[in-house]
């Protein structure tokens, strides 16, 4: 088999065109080289794979209308690197060349058994009959979409790319606090991200270890990426989620509470039950500190929805999930990854969201199905977006095509779901559960003003026996994972907050005033700002930055007027600039915390008898 070239294509393109024949060529619009084509409208009855001997090159067909390089090369991240690509929109076909065979063969194989869809449309892939693309003219938008790919794949993530990732992952079990911990309990934790082989545990220097063999050494790295640094149990048993050098098997000599083999003796019917089974207990309400069944339902372990769809805690979908999978859950991945010191990229994190999103794509006990699935157009933001600032977390972003870009936030945006469509009626919560905060500082009213930035705060819960640990409810689903996208692994009065959505949509008001004021309502206030459906609020929802907007200043008030503001309140501002006949301005704060705490603290300050100071969180540098 040769490679393809454009003179290929000018000896052939008349005749074959015309003809319009099933293994025909036709032009890219670009000058590249030709591409065998599929007349798939022809045949939307019938969706087949036509077996050729594996190559370099991947054929993908069914594409939309719109499909854009950067969308192709998306497809080829999980599997290694990419090394050219030529695309016929008006085929709706591609040409996806990886670097290496076993790259092609591996994905090939995945989107076989794991279709995916891109806004509605099922692709279809198989082996090209052209093991090397020749492309003879320079196209920036191919050039740009593979080298943006490449640079996520080239990332070091713990280990991932010192040599092949191997499929068996090494956990460490922190601060157990007496509790148990065996084979059955990592089942739990890690089944939900891929099909489970062997797992073995056992105590080294005091501490328990494990030993966790995935057959797919994707479903292993999204594992080791989701659950790094997450609690088995509220509050204790912290897990430290690394690639093992055992590259596999694992031997499994006789099998005991410390070791199965799930391959030799597979999960029985009660077992695959007890696994889709809720757990008992009380919820986030429940006042006993120990760390009992419930606690271990609201940490890593996924629970079960009424629709029968397993969705990890903090991820459960609202009736507009298709608005915002992708970015919620790439957030999450990037305030994991800053809470367990990998170096994860808002990019990176976008492309490890795409495969959790395909590796949820099967109905089988090894994996399960989520509901609002993150998809392609979203990812792509992440690939084409402006410049984030480290340790930040995604946001919205007009900007130019960039290797490390931002998510849109789910406020604006509207995307389509991959893959699985979301279960109809699934109610997601309003309420949010804020942990790990500074018990000595918190109050009602600063939580509600913070989180009132992406959203309307109706009531916020300090817990009476826990004051570390807040319930946050919004008017809608929508305005609570916004809250968490951007809020989840922030620093707030030298904290970072921990952030999952809870399993209750509302928060209780105390029968009697026996709180002390942990318990407040807001659903009447006029500080809400996104009262109006047409605010312009909706359109300047950014992460917390050093930098604040500040609005509504009226002309008598200087910049020393403002400076001394902050001043009263223990705050120096670093930068100040006036914006737009001195209406509003920009005020730099030495470190995001104290960002943060200055607009808990100043936002709706009286400047003058007829006007309140407005602040949010700034995109722009002073």
């Amino acid at each position: 088999m040769t490679a393809m070239s454009t003179s290929a294509y000018t000896a052939l393109m008349s005749s074959k065109r015309k003809r319009g024949e099933a293994n025909g060529f036709i032009m890219n619009g670009n000058g590249h080289a030709p591409m065998e084509t599929d007349t798939y409208e022809n045949k939307k009855s019938r969706i087949e794979y036509v077996e050729t001997v594996p190559s370099k090159v991947v054929h993908i067909r069914n594409m939309p209308d719109d499909a854009t390089e950067h969308e192709i090369a998306l497809l080829g991240i999980p599997f290694g690197l990419l090394e050219n690509m030529v695309l016929s929109k008006k085929a709706n076909q591609a040409l996806l060349e990886m670097q290496c065979l076993e790259s092609a063969i591996m994905m090939v194989s995945y989107y076989r058994e794991y279709q995916v869809t891109l806004r509605g449309r099922t692709l279809v892939m198989q082996y090209s009959k052209h093991q090397h693309l020749e492309l003879h003219s320079e196209n920036t938008s191919i050039g740009n979409a593979i080298q943006n790919a490449n640079c996520i794949v080239q990332q070091d993530l713990s280990g991932a790319n010192s040599g092949m990732p191997t499929t068996v992952l090494r956990v460490v079990v922190d601060n157990i606090m007496g509790q148990q911990i065996n084979h059955t309990i990592l089942h739990k934790i890690f089944y939900r991200y891929g099909k489970i082989l062997r797992i073995v545990t056992y105590l080294k220097n005091n501490q328990y270890h494990g030993l966790v063999e995935f057959g797919n050494h994707i479903h292993a790295f999204v594992a080791m990426l989701h659950l790094n640094g997450q609690n088995i149990y509220t509050g204790c048993c912290s897990l430290r989620v690394q690639f093992s050098k055992n590259r596999g098997p694992l031997e499994v000599r006789q099998e005991s509470e410390k070791c199965r083999d799930y391959l030799n003796n597979p999960l029985t019917e009660e077992e695959l039950l007890s696994l889709r089974r809720p757990t008992a207990g009380g919820g986030h309400h429940n006042n006993n500190p120990g760390h009992n069944s419930s606690n271990f339902q609201n940490s890593v372990v996924p629970n079960m929805t009424h629709q029968g769809i397993h969705l990890p805690v903090g991820m459960i979908a609202p009736p507009n999930a298709n608005n915002m999978g992708i970015n919620e859950l790439t957030a999450q991945l990037a305030a994991l990854a800053q809470q367990s010191g990998l170096a994860l990229t808002p990019a990176a994190a976008a492309a490890t969201a795409s495969f959790m999103a395909l590796t949820s794509q099967t109905s089988g006990p090894g994996t399960q199905s989520m509901s609002g699935t993150p998809n392609l157009s979203a990812i792509l933001a992440a690939l084409q977006g402006g410049a984030v600032q480290t340790g930040v977390l995604p946001h919205i972003s007009g900007g130019n095509a960039g290797v490390m870009g931002s998510v849109q936030s789910p406020v604006s945006t509207h995307v389509t779901p991959v893959g699985v469509r979301p279960p109809p009626n699934n109610n997601g919560s309003t309420v949010l559960i804020v942990s790990n905060l500074n018990e000595d500082r918190v109050y009602p009213d600063a939580l509600f003003t913070l989180f009132g930035v992406y959203g309307d705060v109706t009531r916020v819960k300090i817990m009476f026996n826990k004051k570390d640990t807040a319930l946050i409810q919004f008017t809608d689903p929508h305005q609570a994972l916004t809250a968490l996208q951007f809020l989840n692994g922030q620093r707030l009065w030298d904290k970072p907050m921990k952030i999952a959505v809870s399993r209750h949509n509302i928060v209780q008001l105390p029968k009697e005033d026996t709180e002390n004021g942990l318990t407040k309502d807001y659903t009447n206030s006029l500080l809400h700002r996104f009262r109006k459906p047409n605010s312009k609020n909706f359109q300047n929802i950014y992460p917390p930055s050093h930098v604040l907007h500040l609005s509504n200043i009226p002309p008598s008030v200087t910049e020393n007027d403002i400076r001394v503001l902050f001043a009263t309140k223990g705050f120096e501002v670093t930068g100040f600039r006036f914006m737009k006949d001195n209406k509003m301005a920009l005020v730099q704060l030495e470190t995001v915390d104290l960002a943060i705490q200055s607009l808990i603290e100043l936002h709706n300050s009286q400047l003058t008898e007829n006007s309140h100071l407005r602040i949010s969180f700034s995109k722009s540098a002073v």
